[in-house]
């Protein structure tokens, strides 16, 4: 565990984290909020330092000093920051004064998470892969999502980034109980799940088997969610193994990216559940 000798090498580091570079380079992510500090505590999570606002430090409501005495129970040493200092690294967001380092656990084999205890449903485990997803914060809908219905792990491809500020916010603490898989490519994605037999659904606007009719395979399946403005790349979209659509109104493209993704593995994990 690190020591920040001086509140500005603490603040330094949470600059440094919000990009994935300085990211990879500390072994680090940031999440900010009582909340999420507090769900980070729950899951055992590796919080290297906590920053705090004065006004959270000296307050007398109890949850924040039951707060503040659990990170020290757990050796997590505190920084208290005047308040300016907090309101300018949150940006005005009233999610709580109070901001966490979280060390970067070492990835886990996608055939570890495969191999153990299923999760909230008895069917062959459901993976959701998020494919070069821009926007951090579908992908921490979609981390809460695949936390949410079950699935097994969330896969994170390409530029995908779960461990991003606004990811880990909008996660609401899924990002500390879901396993995350990263893969740096398209190609290196394909490879792992082929090698496992994983069976791949692709989600298309058009053209695809309608959701209602989709016979789930009986097998590990990955759901795949592309890219907000292009969808899956040319090269996923010839590897899949079943396409799908959501069929729309006339005059309506598609869902949103989680919010499709919500409704496929509602789907999924009920057909699983009544044998369809």
């Amino acid at each position: 565990m690190t020591t920040y000798r001086t509140l500005s090498s603490l603040i330094a580091m949470i600059h440094r984290v919000h990009s994935a570079r300085g990211r990879r380079r500390a072994g680090l992510f940031s999440i900010e909020g009582t909340r999420l500090v507090e769900r980070a505590l729950r899951a055992g999570a590796p919080l290297e330092a906590v920053l705090v606002a004065e006004r959270l430090a000296h307050n007398a409501d109890p949850r924040r000093r039951d707060l503040i005495a659990a990170l020290s129970d757990a050796g997590c040493p505190v920084t208290v920051a005047p308040d300016s200092v907090l309101a300018e690294l949150t940006e005005g967001r009233d999610l709580g004064p109070i901001l966490g380092l979280v060390r970067l656990l070492p990835p886990r084999p996608l055939t570890d998470i495969l191999s153990s205890t299923p999760g909230k449903h008895t069917g062959p485990p459901l993976l959701l892969a998020a494919v070069d997803i821009v926007d951090p914060g579908n992908v921490g809908a979609l981390t809460r999502t695949a936390h949410a219905a079950g699935a097994a792990a969330l896969l994170a491809v390409g530029v995908s980034d779960p461990y991003h500020p606004r990811a880990t916010r909008i996660s609401r603490g899924s990002i500390f109980k879901l396993p995350v898989v990263g893969y740096d490519s398209v190609d290196s994605f394909l490879q792992a799940l082929w090698a496992l037999d994983v069976k791949l659904v692709g989600t298309t606007a058009g053209g695809g088997i309608a959701l209602a009719k989709m016979n789930w395979p009986d097998t590990v399946t990955a759901i795949l969610m592309g890219n907000e403005a292009e969808g899956l790349p040319a090269e996923v979209q010839g590897a899949i193994d079943f396409n799908l659509t959501i069929p729309m109104p006339a005059g309506v493209d598609s869902f949103s990216v989680n919010a499709a993704a919500a409704i496929i593995l509602y789907t999924a994990v009920q057909a699983q559940h009544t044998g369809d």
